[in-house]
């Protein structure tokens, strides 16, 4: 059944069930955030197109609804605000002067676990720690790899493909076509060939360091 939904246009993209910060200091976006916290509503945070937030915006017509799980309002009417990520939804039609802001219709968009997300779960699972233990390596970062991954393996498919789409460091448009799979196993299936890709480029540049004594190897 279809739902009117505030919109608020990004750079990048919100997955179901993770946290993202905003910081909201346009008044249009100000007024949408005051009313969603006054009413306790959601909204949706869509994909902009042309990949800039101001201007004249062109949402992608796949994006997940929002609610608001913490809240800091500053003394100029600006606010940092997280949300988090709760259902993705199909824009259909966008109103663009009930509001300042946008408001979509948008119908929700079921998921089905296909056959066999739980092997693929686990091989993504496996793909990311590495993932993750390569940029620790090559960054040299404190190692907390470790913990983020085995609190993934104990969610569901569901769970470990929107971990990994969210953590992977990739390009706005690859994350929103990871969004807009239709199956829990396409998605699992496109995660492990990025991170294929992207496991294949910090190998090599593991050994470039390595080669010049610069970095550690990857264990």
């Amino acid at each position: 059944m279809g739902e009117r939904l505030p919109l608020f246009p990004l750079g990048t993209v919100l997955f179901p069930e993770m946290l993202m910060p905003l910081h909201v200091f346009e008044p249009r976006y100000r007024l949408l955030v005051h009313r969603a916290l006054q009413q306790d509503r959601s909204f949706g945070i869509v994909l902009v197109k042309e990949g800039a937030e101001t201007g004249h915006n062109v949402p992608h017509e796949v994006g997940t609804s929002a609610s608001i799980v913490g809240h800091t309002p500053l003394e100029d009417g600006r606010s940092f605000v997280v949300v988090r990520g709760v259902r993705r939804f199909r824009l259909g039609s966008v109103d663009e002067g009930a509001e300042p802001y946008l408001v979509g219709d948008v119908t929700w968009l079921d998921e089905d676990d296909g056959t066999g997300s739980e092997r693929l779960a686990d091989a993504a699972a496996d793909a990311f720690s590495e993932y993750l233990n390569g940029i620790v390596a090559a960054t040299k970062e404190p190692r907390t790899e470790a913990s983020e991954t085995a609190e993934m393996r104990e969610g569901s498919p569901r769970d470990v493909a929107y971990r990994v789409a969210s953590g992977l460091a990739i390009e706005a448009d690859e994350r929103q076509r990871l969004l807009e799979t239709a199956t829990v196993e396409e998605r699992l299936r496109s995660e492990l060939r990025l991170l294929e890709r992207e496991n294949g480029l910090i190998r090599e540049l593991l050994l470039r360091l390595n080669t010049s004594g610069e970095g550690p190897t990857l264990n």
